[in-house]
Formats: C-alpha cells, structure tokens, sequence
C-alpha cells in the first residue's frame, strides 16, 4: 500500500510540473573540456600573498559584500549528467572507472621511478626559517625535488598527511605532485656551489652548511642515524604561482569560467573536510605551463602537510580547525550573544588513540556540513548543494581498501595507520549519510535493451542498509508531460535498481519519443529526492541524454 501511494504522489508530482521538466538534446553528454588548446605567449607569473589574502577573504570581500549581494548560482562546469567533464584542472578517476586500490600507492608517480635514497643528492636550493624549512635537491638522475620535514612534535604527522593526501586528491580527480616518504643519511647530501638561501632578513646569500643545519636541527633524526622526509618531483611546466578560487586569468583565453562558479573546485571543500584540509587556499595551489612558446596551464594542488589535525603553538586555534575561521565574525557574535555559555564542537575535541600524532582530528566531533577551512575561499562558500553531493558521490567510490592503499605510503607505524584508517572511514561514512540526505545518491544509468538500472550509492558504500532499501518509479512522455505506467522497479543486486520502460509512440525518426523516468530511493518509507533520468526511443532502443536530482 505504501509503494502504491508513494507511486501516485510521485506520478501527481510529475503531472503538476510537467510543464516545467526540462528537456536535453539528443546528444552525448559533454565528457571532455577542451581548455588545453596551446595559445602564445606564455601568462605571467602571478604571486599571491598569504597575509593579504587572508585579509581581503575575511574582511574586505565580507564588507564589500554588504553593497553588493552575491547569490550562489549553480555550478557552469557541470554535463547534462550532473558531472564535470575532464579537463586541465580535474580528471575522472573513481567516478568514471574502476580504480585498482593499488593504483593508491602511486598516484600521480606513475611511471616515474622512485628517488634512491643511496644519492648522491645535490642540494640546489634551502628555504632553513620559517614554519616549513626544507630544500631543493637534484637526484643522481637528474630530477628535482623539494624535500620537507617531520617537527619534534607530531611526527611523522607532517610527511605522512602530505603523500598520504596527495593520493587521496588524485583518486578523486585532481592534479597533484608525486609525493614519495624517503629516508636517507645527511652524508649523501652535496651543496651545489650557484645554490642560494635567503638569511633571517630575507637577503639572498650562498648556500652552506650553516643552513642545512638549522633545518636538520628541526628535523627529527631516527634511531639508525637516517632522516625521514617528504619528497615532491618537481612538475612538469613552469611555474607560474598559484591558481585563484574566484575570477579568471585574462592571459589565459582557456580560462572562460569563473573559478568560483567551478563545481570541482566548490566541491573539493567536501574532500579537504574528510582530510581536515584546512589549509586550503590559494597559495597551496600552483599553476604549470606546459609548453615553451605556446602552451596551456595545469592546474594542482599542492602541500598537505596541514592534514590530519595539525596542532599550533595556540591550543583553541588547534581545537577550532575545521570547526571555525581564525577570524570568524559569525562565532564571535554568537559568542558575545550568549555570554560564552553556549557549547562549541572543538569544546569537545579531544585526543584520539594516536595522542598528540593526530591530536583533535577524529570521528567526533566532525560536521560535514559545518566544516569551515583557515579562512573564507571564494569557491568553498559558493558550494551549493548539488556541489558538495558531486563529491560525495566520487567519494563513495572510495572503499576500505583504497584508504588502507593510501595509508600504506605514509610509512606508519602499525597502531599509528590503524587509527588513521578508522578515523578516515568513520569520517568518509559521516559525509556520504550527511550529502545523500537530501539529493539521490543513484548514479550511473544504463540501459540494457529496454530496462534502465541505476546504482545506489548509499547501499553500495555501506551507509544505508540494503534490507530496509526500496525504491519506487514513475514516467512521463514529452511533449505533453503524459503520466504512463511503468513496472516497479527489481533489485537484481544489492544496490542496483533497474525498472521497464516502457514502448512510446514516436512521431517520426527524425523526431523520437522523449522518455522522463524518476526512481525514488527510500530506508524504511523514508525518500531521499528521485533521480530523474532524461532518455530518446528510436525504433526499440533508448538513448540516455541526461540525468537530474532534485530535493526530497
């Protein structure tokens, strides 16, 4: 009874808006953006300052946004099946194809030989103050890498969250370096005599070992004398700064939609959540042009050494990562309000198993839909929902097996990647019941002679429970929004409901019969919004042309 009422709701839906369902072309979803056409002369470099950045994110953009109201519009970059297409800035994986969880263990180094650690390594460049010291080095084959350090403290948070992340990003579809842990003895080290590093003021100066020591003497040295760090390949191109998450590069004739308005850039505040990515901004982004004369950016994301619950020398503004901005306005009025009294996700926060490894970054008190970054990003606060389900979406593609994969190149001590992997499985599972709340998490249709199967996301990835899963289906025939009957759907397996279309009269062969079928997925009675899949009839075949998901 309760299937036959759910399918009449649904069919008077249907009726009621007919007028308004949308209607595709029949055509091929677009797959491929093609933003990598060569074009001369090369951009210019663009620098970005963290400090101003930070500034303009958190104070002027909010002040200006007072007189001019900014309305979050639907992501451009998106295909008529809700996708984002390749492109210079992202990449299919998991949520187009079948990827091996071995692939994890090599990411965006596939193809590229691992660094010898025997050396000998010539030290071409040091950056010894700052937050991060590390240097440059060239490798007996001749490629370059920028080598980075585990603290006194947390170790080897740092080196572990900046391979560990990378792969993670790639998976997913996004440029990254080739990220490798490497352990090595200082003695293969050798300072090539043009290096430089810049002294405390800044000033350039010639490299020596004055300033490899003040690095080695932040860095932690291991119980047999060798040194553990993270070594990034340098990428292929040159580099010309960071990427912006709003506006476009007028240099740049590919670059035609505002970054803000990019699904896969509002969609990664979802990934950088999972992994506490709170760092994201742009100066931890680098554009690559690849080509001499005439060539095209690429586009990555670089330096996760912030991940995994990094701590700071301030305990609050370590509790309050992923939870708050550094200057949050917002809290600090609820604050002032309230007197205080009122109870705040990182008054929660407490050490996990791994104690001060991976301090506050835990299961709980984690909101996927709370989750804040350091500071305000354009792209982030434009995330609509549709956005953030995307990536929840790519997501659940991610099994158990693929995130113990990826752990793996971390180089953790047994107990240490044990807890890592719990927490980031407990994490992915809280995102994927958060997103698939509202929007349907069926994806994928297909059509084998004349019955559609979609799969089921939330069942396949374990966060809802097949038994209690029903689903529900109804059609309609365009022109005219005609309600027609359509079979209930089958479970063939779990997690895949497929239903019967139905035989439609066509006008003509040049003018083929337009098909909207809607499946509705529910747990115990309660629906998640339909999946609304746009297909042709030509003759007795079908022709998928686009797919939506609206609200419950």
């Amino acid at each position: 009874m309760r299937r036959y009422l759910s399918v009449l709701l649904i069919a008077a839906l249907l009726t009621a808006c007919g007028s308004t369902v949308r209607q595709f072309p029949m055509a091929d979803p677009m797959t491929e953006d093609p933003d990598s056409k060569p074009y001369g002369p090369p951009p210019a470099d663009y620098f970005s300052g963290f400090a101003w950045d930070g500034l303009d994110q958190t104070l002027f953009r909010p002040l200006s946004d007072l007189l001019y109201v900014r309305v979050a519009e639907d992501a451009v970059n998106v295909n008529a099946m809700e996708e984002v297409p390749d492109s210079s800035w992202f990449t299919n994986r998991l949520g187009k194809r079948v990827v091996d969880p071995k692939e994890l263990l090599t990411g965006d180094c596939k193809g590229e030989p691992p660094i010898n650690p025997e050396g000998p390594w010539t030290v071409i460049g040091a950056k010894p103050n700052g937050a991060n010291p590390g240097f440059i080095i060239k490798a007996q084959d001749g490629r370059r890498y920028l080598l980075k350090f585990d603290g006194k403290a947390q170790q080897p948070r740092a080196t572990a969250s900046d391979t560990i992340v990378s792969k993670l990003y790639w998976a997913a579809g996004y440029n990254t370096p080739c990220n490798q842990i490497v352990f090595f003895d200082r003695d293969i080290l050798r300072i090539s005599p043009k290096a430089k590093a810049k002294d405390e003021k800044g000033n350039p100066e010639r490299l020596a070992n004055k300033h490899l020591d003040l690095i080695f003497d932040k860095a932690v040295r291991l119980p047999d004398k060798r040194y553990r760090a993270s070594a990034s390949l340098f990428l292929s191109g040159r580099p010309i700064g960071p990427f912006r998450y709003e506006d476009t590069r007028d240099d740049d004739p590919n670059d035609v939609i505002d970054h803000a308005d990019r699904r896969d850039l509002r969609g990664a505040s979802v990934l950088a959540s999972w992994v506490n990515h709170f760092d994201s901004r742009e100066q931890n982004t680098l554009d690559m042009f690849v080509g001499k004369d005439k060539g095209y950016i690429k586009h990555y994301y670089i330096d996760f050494g912030d991940c995994f619950g990094s701590l700071w020398d301030w305990d609050a503004l370590s509790r309050r990562w992923g939870h708050s901005y550094v200057l949050d306005f917002a809290d600090v009025g609820l604050d002032l309000i309230t007197l205080g009294i009122l109870v705040r996700p990182w008054d929660k926060a407490k050490y996990g198993a791994s104690g001060d490894v991976f301090a506050y970054f835990n299961v709980e008190p984690f909101d996927p839909g709370g989750w804040k970054n350091e500071y305000p990003n354009p792209a982030f606060s434009r995330m609509k929902e549709a956005d953030a389900a995307w990536m929840a979406r790519i997501m659940a593609r991610f099994t158990d097996e693929h995130i113990d994969a990826a752990i793996k190149v971390g180089h953790l001590k047994p107990a240490i990647a044990a807890e890592l992997s719990r927490i980031l499985k407990g994490r992915r599972d809280k995102i994927l019941r958060y997103w698939f709340r509202n929007l349907s998490p069926l994806t994928a249709p297909t059509v084998t002679g004349s019955t559609l199967c979609m799969e089921d996301l939330a069942v396949t990835a374990n966060v809802a429970d097949a038994k209690a899963r029903t689903y529900t289906a109804s059609a309609l025939t365009m022109p005219g929004s005609a309600v027609i009957e359509i079979g209930a759907p089958t479970v063939k397996k779990a997690g895949h409901a497929c239903v019967p279309l139905p035989s439609v009269a066509q006008t003509s062969a040049a003018n083929p019969a337009y098909l909207v079928v809607d499946i509705v997925a529910a747990t115990d009675g309660e629906p998640v919004g339909p999946a609304r899949v746009h297909l042709y009839q030509a003759a007795k075949s079908y022709k998928i042309v686009g797919l939506e998901r609206n609200d419950k």
